[in-house]
């Protein structure tokens, strides 16, 4: 009987500890979250200070197909978290998981009867970051 609650008691021992420490790396994760928020968000509010035109901030999620004449990509857009179909033309080298300064435009995509598709061409990336 004895032996049993002294196992029971390590048992929530360990189980408390791994919960603690799961809580602090947890904290630790969004800490350096948020400071790589401030610090892209300042980088684009310097950028357009300096360059003058109005981008807009999206993540590159993923490449999703390559070709000689662009690539396919789904965006995040930082300021809303929506996802976006996106072609990057002549650009099939865009780089998954990079942040973009973009100006391009919305439109239909017969690829995948998408009517709303970001269209970038490489002189409307204003900045990579």
């Amino acid at each position: 009987m004895v032996a049993s609650l002294i196992a029971f008691a390590l048992l929530v021992a360990v189980i408390v500890s791994l919960v603690w420490l799961g809580g602090r790396a947890l904290r630790g994760h969004s800490a350096r979250q948020a400071e790589r928020l401030a610090l892209r968000q300042q980088a684009v509010q310097e950028l357009r200070l300096r360059d003058g035109r109005d981008g807009h901030l999206a993540f590159v999620e993923h490449v999703y197909q390559r070709a000689r004449t662009g690539a396919k990509a789904i965006l995040v857009w930082d300021a809303t978290g929506n996802r976006q179909d996106a072609w990057f033309h002549d650009w099939p080298s865009i780089p998954a998981g990079t942040y973009l300064l973009l100006v391009g435009t919305t439109g239909y995509g017969p690829h995948n009867q998408n009517p709303r598709v970001y269209y970038v061409r490489r002189h409307q990336v204003l900045t990579m970051i």
